[in-house]
């Protein structure tokens, strides 16, 4: 890099002609390709979060990078010219797209297409991820039921460090203009990012610091308390800000260039990328690395970040890949990709669309594309065209300013915020009115109840008790209980059909094993369940005709809720004698009921439940429904039920979930912290299927 003269006849102190690094913008296209595959829930991507930590990194360096270059040549930060060409950048795409889901969502509004007000606006006005925090709203929501601007929580932190950075830099750096400047500077920002790092590993088991505020009361627990936070993850940012100082002033800088051009080091980057994408891959903040997320995987991410920006700078080894036009053209437009890709992603799934696509096998291997793989491709391919038309006719007229010259921008930004600002508050009714994930559950499992009774054939008396294809196993297994029955019934389809199995799910979604009664469900009182009285009614008609060899019974959330017992008007909950005493004896009259034709009966003890919160759904959270103590006592009381009963075998399905790889509340198991998805736990499957075979053998 050249260096230019700020005057004339004088020598800056720094390189003031930057050269494009193409090999960044691949090594953004690639990540940003990891990005959609983490959330469209591959199973082999167990990370991904680290991709928007590399984001974080490069920004610090590139943003940086062009404020030292300007002060080498200018002796100074414009302030002004900076926020303009930041607002040109990111504002128009931004609010186009929260136009478009404004109008989208409450002109269309139905089953997984709802957001709340605040949630809109706060995506509008940059702290998404403040909210987020402040709400207890946790990351893993995103996979379940995540409103469609929750991804702009990484947006909303980088405008916030936007607004106050270069008012440091510029405080730093206006006063003198020589290297200690320079290296003061990057002294500055490394003790920010390590501070940044430290409160990381201080956030994981407390609140945030701004918790101690009088009025001010933060919502989230654990890793969620940093993972969202602005004066933790700037860490990152930061990391790549001082990188970018120390490179422009440190004498090594070109020697550390021309190693890296030498044909050994040039050809170790190749394993350098394999390994930083195996990370971003594997490494997460739910997975077993959750524990070290905070500060050490995301400092070991920043640093092998600074590395790649270091190959980047040489040109050599995998930055002639990264450079290839596609994948750097796919790096031009991470920004809005990143955009677009979630409400689309989110508006495909709320369709439930049932493809039925070809199944091709890929030569020489066992891999199928099914249904999955097409849906992902259709969902990337509709993210695509909507980022090409909006990067075309909007994004980058704007920022060449080609379009929406001169203050035309800010009335045309103003004129788009505020015609969502009236379509968010006014449609407000109207996408409450929506069915939303949970009352389409309950409305499907009903109309399945519904479907049961109609459908289901009369078993004989004399109908063989063991599956034809394996012996050790019944022929017909029953699953009750709450909506856990049902999804744990999906997840076992292939393992029904290849044992000759048939499995028929009877679930009461929301409800308890006990009797409909008040209750307090999930922070909302509610006069009863709607559909579990029915549901009730229903189990003896279908324990009659299907005539179940072995039960099974899962569930029960709504029994570790707060209810109003009859002969009551106080709330009582498990672990109080009196309430436990009515809920026993609603167990024995349950399984009464489902063994009514001399079923066995397997109940399987409750995991630990992590609901999300959902504007308009729930209270807030926590819910005494997540109570571990509350937990603790259900199965305490499923255990002495099943050592009095002897049709009750006890089997430990919480502690099975507690053993998975992911962790118990790994996102892809449980998107929404309560479900479990058997899909991405096959470990779970094969625990069940020794479960049933166990009780079917005694």
């Amino acid at each position: 890099m050249s260096q230019q003269g700020t005057t004339a006849g004088t020598e800056s102190v720094v390189p003031t002609r930057l050269e494009h690094l193409p090999g960044l913008d691949g090594l953004r296209g690639i990540a940003v390709f990891i990005v959609l595959l983490y959330h469209h829930s591959i199973t082999w991507i167990t990370g991904g979060e680290l991709t928007v930590s590399m984001f974080f990194t490069l920004s610090g360096f590139l943003i940086t990078r062009l404020m030292v270059g300007e002060w080498g040549r200018t002796g100074t930060v414009s302030l002004k010219s900076f926020y303009e060409r930041r607002v040109r950048r990111l504002f128009p795409a931004s609010f186009v797209v929260l136009l478009a889901v404004a109008v989208l969502w409450t002109a269309f509004p139905g089953s997984g297409r709802r957001f709340a007000p605040w949630e809109w606006l706060s995506g509008l006005l940059y702290f998404e991820n403040v909210y987020l925090q402040a709400a207890g709203k946790d990351y893993g929501g995103l996979f379940g039921l995540g409103n469609p601007l929750q991804h702009l929580w990484s947006l909303s932190l980088e405008e916030q460090v936007y607004l106050v950075f270069p008012v440091l830099v510029l405080f730093m750096m206006k006063a003198r203009h020589d290297r200690r400047a320079v290296w003061r500077l990057f002294a500055v920002l490394s003790s920010l990012a390590a501070i940044g790092f430290a409160l990381g590993a201080y956030y994981t088991d407390h609140r945030p610091l701004w918790n101690a505020l009088p009025g001010l009361a933060a919502r989230c627990e654990g890793s969620s308390c940093a993972y969202y936070a602005t004066e933790v993850r700037v860490a990152e940012f930061l990391l790549g800000a001082a990188f970018a100082v120390l490179w422009s002033v440190w004498k090594m800088a070109p020697r550390i260039v021309d190693t890296l051009r030498k044909p050994v080091f040039a050809a170790a980057s190749w394993p350098l990328l394999a390994f930083a994408y195996l990370v971003w891959w594997k490494v997460g903040w739910r997975n077993e690395w959750a524990d070290r997320f905070f500060p050490w995987a995301v400092l070991v991410n920043g640093l092998i970040t600074l590395v790649l920006i270091a190959y980047s700078i040489a040109n050599v080894g995998m930055c002639r890949f990264l450079s290839w036009r596609p994948i750097a053209l796919a790096g031009h437009t991470t920004y809005t990709i990143y955009l677009v890709h979630w409400p689309v992603f989110l508006w495909w799934e709320s369709l439930r669309l049932d493809l039925s696509l070809p199944r091709w096998r890929i030569p020489g291997t066992d891999w199928v594309l099914v249904d999955r793989f097409w849906s992902f491709c259709i969902k990337t391919t509709i993210t695509l065209a909507i980022v090409t038309a909006i990067y075309r006719l909007i994004e980058d007229p704007v920022r060449r300013r080609v379009r929406w010259v001169g203050r035309r921008l800010y009335v045309w930004l103003t004129v788009i915020a505020l015609v969502g600002v009236v379509v968010v508050i006014g449609g407000r009714d109207r996408r409450a009115e929506a069915g939303d994930l949970l009352s389409s559950l309950d409305e499907s499992a009903l109309e399945l109840q519904q479907q049961i009774i109609a459908e289901l054939p009369a078993v004989p008396d004399d109908a063989p008790s063991d599956s034809a294809v394996d012996p050790a196993l019944p022929a017909r297994v029953l699953l009750v209980g709450d909506s856990q029955s049902w999804v744990l019934s999906a997840g076992l389809e292939a393992w029904a059909a290849a044992n000759g199995v048939n499995v028929v799910p009877s679930p009461g979604v929301g409800c308890g094993i006990g009797e409909n009664t008040p209750i307090e469900y999930l922070g909302v009182e509610q006069d009863e369940r709607r559909g579990c009285t029915e549901w009730r009614n229903a189990l003896p008609q279908i324990v009659g005709k299907f005539r179940p060899n072995l039960v099974v019974i899962v569930g029960g959330t709504a029994d570790l809720s707060n209810r109003r017992i009859p002969g009551s008007d106080e709330w009582s909950h498990i672990g109080q004698p009196v309430y436990d005493e009515w809920l026993a004896a609603q167990m024995t009259s349950f399984v009464d009921v489902v063994a009514a034709t001399g079923a066995r009966v397997v109940w399987f003890s409750s995991p630990t439940v992590r609901p999300p919160y959902v504007a308009g759904e729930t209270g807030v959270p926590p819910f005494d429904e997540s109570d571990p103590v509350r937990v603790a006592a259900y199965n305490g009381l499923i255990e002495s039920i099943a050592a009095s009963d002897e049709r009750v075998e006890f089997a430990d399905f919480a502690t099975a979930v507690r053993a998975h790889p992911g962790g118990e509340f790994e996102p892809k198991m449980r998107p929404d912290g309560a479900h479990i998805d058997l899909k991405y736990a096959p470990e779970l499957v094969e625990w069940i299927d020794e479960a049933i075979r166990t009780v079917h053998g005694l």
